[in-house]
């Protein structure tokens, strides 16, 4: 058994590795989160990483999650999580994809994490490559990693910590935004957008050298000041971490357009998009958390502008913001 401290975005988290590989689970760790590792004793949460070898995965979505998992639970761990289940608990989609392994073998799967099951406090959620438990009454995590074959250690790994971390956020004043964020002029520039919007664009036009995450994006308020920061979970090789911070100063929806322009929006509809579709795991949040990032939503909508950015792949960054400040 093998554990090491990360810190992202003040998210602390002591990952704890319980299998026969601690090479394997280190080369894994530091492949992603090498400039985020913590050398002191912090106060962290614990999140436990196991194989779970064995595991037919249909079995999951026969119509009865709750005992298949009961079942399984009992027979791998010799226990069962969460106690005494009681009424009440939520369904996620358990509708079946077709994702392909590295040799471009199709089979079914989940390309995406799914919430399986959600009651009060804890959550669980499933990947095709593992099986996430978070408890936000004692805040810590459970990974289950499946035997599944699409994905490589680090990667697997590095989805399950993205997870973790985004449910999380709330806990620390935060969240992580589907959104590409750099830092222009000295402040921190957030991009929203969706699959295809234009975030890979940006950040390609923004340069590596300036951008703190191409997806991922880390926001948390610390006083009265809001920050954004480097983030691990993104697909282009950014900047160094080194704990730095950069203060939020710019938000924007990506619109491509035939030209580059600017165009205001109001509070309300600002707030009513960021919450529907770029909070990564938002709708996972208990109601608490959920309320508070609510509340953060709004607070961040009524004290910065937002807009509209319309650009071509000819606009430059730098200098359509130099002149704009």
């Amino acid at each position: 058994m093998i554990s090491i401290n990360i810190d992202i975005g003040g998210v602390k988290l002591e990952i704890t590795y319980k299998g026969e590989d601690d090479n394997r689970f280190m080369e894994a760790i530091t492949k992603k989160f090498s400039d985020y590792i913590l050398s002191n004793r912090e106060e962290r949460f614990p999140l436990v990483i196991q194989e779970w070898s064995d595991v037919p995965l249909k079995s999951l979505f026969n119509g009865d999650e709750i005992r298949a998992l009961e079942n399984y639970f009992l027979r791998v761990e010799k226990r069962f999580p969460f106690g005494q289940l009681p009424f009440g608990w939520k369904r996620g989609s358990s509708r079946m994809g077709r994702v392909k392994s590295k040799d471009n073998v199709e089979s079914q799967g989940f390309p995406y994490l799914t919430p399986l099951l959600k009651k009060d406090r804890i959550a669980v959620l499933h990947h095709n490559s593992f099986l996430l438990l978070i408890n936000y009454d004692r805040p810590s995590g459970e990974v289950f990693l499946l035997k599944s074959g699409f994905f490589d250690d680090a990667s697997t790994i590095s989805l399950a910590v993205q997870a973790t971390v985004g449910l999380f956020a709330p806990l620390y004043g935060g969240m992580m935004l589907h959104a590409c964020s750099a830092e222009i002029n000295g402040g921190g520039y957030i991009f929203f957008g969706g699959s295809g919007a234009g975030k890979s664009t940006i950040a390609d036009l923004i340069g590596k050298d300036r951008l703190l995450a191409d997806d991922g994006s880390l926001l948390f308020r610390r006083g009265r000041c809001y920050y954004t920061m480097p983030s691990p979970f993104t697909q282009v090789s950014s900047r160094k971490n080194c704990g730095e911070t950069v203060s939020a100063k710019r938000f924007f929806f990506l619109i491509k357009d035939e030209d580059d322009y600017l165009e205001e929006i109001k509070p309300g509809e600002a707030m009513l998009r960021i919450l529907h579709n770029h909070i990564h795991f938002f709708r996972y949040f208990p109601e608490r958390e959920a309320k508070e990032t609510f509340t953060l939503v709004r607070e961040i909508v009524e004290r910065f502008p937002f807009h509209n950015i319309h650009f071509t792949r000819s606009i430059n960054p730098l200098t359509f913001f130099r002149e704009r400040t």
